[in-house]
């Protein structure tokens, strides 16, 4: 993530949160009682271990190394997304690696389970057993670890590609010193409520153009299956959506001539009229949910609209209870 030319004045005001002192004290306090802890790998990765029952042990490497050097890790911290009592999502796994003209940063979300008191848990959805949760769970995190664990190696193995290229075809010690390539892997928890969780990983890189992917998850944690579009919107998803990003298209393009969706208002010179645009939505369509409630649509690059124009989002209403 870019950080802006003043990043060092905002770095210096940030204030810990009063609360986090008590997070610390009683994480400290549960620690006690661990006989041993294990070192980390490098100097560059921050790993969050989780020893059984000890959700605290986890929570104090974090702080551990967190609070010792960065004041906004610990507002982050303080702010860690928790789902009400059923679950909670931890980086589990932070590292930054740069070398050769590379920069690979990392962060992998991890969905731990909490506690579940019978009063929050929806009606009629209290039908699973923990144990079928723990492996709904832990296929979800097993998924994430591997398309983190699959993109950073197909990305590096690009790269040696890449840079192999570069110097075959004429390339310069210098010239390759110049180039600003980059590989991320992120996530962001959209919304969290009861038993519901969105969460988005994203994976991207920049080098010879600027590409990414992102995986959407929107989970009942208390049925142990995922969302859809349906489970939101009703029997008539299709036609509430359709209507809905079609009409959206419309208005951007009409309030803004930048805006251009293939097969809607004007076109721009290069024949994209010829492109399909958008038809319709289905069950795969990709989305998340927003803090309202809402879903919201998402497009990436060139499904809809020309590249320039990114990744396109659409919330859709929910039709009124």
């Amino acid at each position: 993530m870019r950080k802006p030319e003043d990043g060092k004045k905002v770095y210096d005001n940030i204030e810990i949160p009063a609360e986090l002192n008590d997070v610390v004290n009683n994480a400290i306090h549960s620690m006690d009682k661990e006989k041993s802890l294990k070192k980390h790998r490098s100097r560059n990765t921050v790993r969050i271990f989780r020893y059984c029952g000890t959700a605290a042990a986890a929570l104090l490497v974090c702080m551990t190394i967190g609070l010792n050097t960065s004041e906004v890790f610990a507002r982050e911290m303080s702010e860690l997304p928790v789902i009400g009592s059923l679950a909670k999502v931890l980086t589990i796994r932070s590292y930054h690696e740069k070398d050769e003209g590379h920069d690979i940063t990392v962060k992998v979300p991890e969905i731990q389970l909490e506690g579940q008191p019978e009063s929050q848990v929806e009606e009629g959805l209290a039908g699973s057993t923990e144990e079928q949760k723990e492996t709904f769970i832990g296929d979800i995190n097993a998924e994430i670890q591997s398309i983190v664990d699959n993109y950073v190696a197909e990305a590096k193995q690009k790269f040696a590609e890449y840079k192999d290229a570069f110097f075959a075809t004429g390339g310069t010690e210098e010239e390759w010193g110049n180039r600003d390539i980059a590989v991320n892997v992120d996530y962001e928890v959209k919304y969290q409520e009861g038993n519901i969780l969105s969460m988005v990983l994203t994976t991207d890189e920049a080098w010879v153009a600027a590409y990414g992917v992102r995986y959407y998850y929107n989970l009942d944690l208390a049925s142990n299956r995922e969302l859809t579009l349906r489970d939101l919107l009703g029997d008539n998803y299709v036609e509430i959506a359709n209507e809905s990003i079609l009409r959206q298209m419309e208005e951007r393009s009409a309030a803004d001539e930048n805006v251009v969706y293939w097969g809607i208002g004007k076109q721009l010179e290069d024949d994209v009229s010829a492109i399909d645009g958008f038809k319709t939505v289905d069950e795969n369509t990709n989305f998340y949910i927003n803090a309202d409630g809402n879903p919201v649509v998402c497009f990436e690059k060139y499904e809809v609209s020309p590249g320039f124009m990114g990744v396109q989002e659409f919330v859709i209403e929910k039709p009124a209870a």
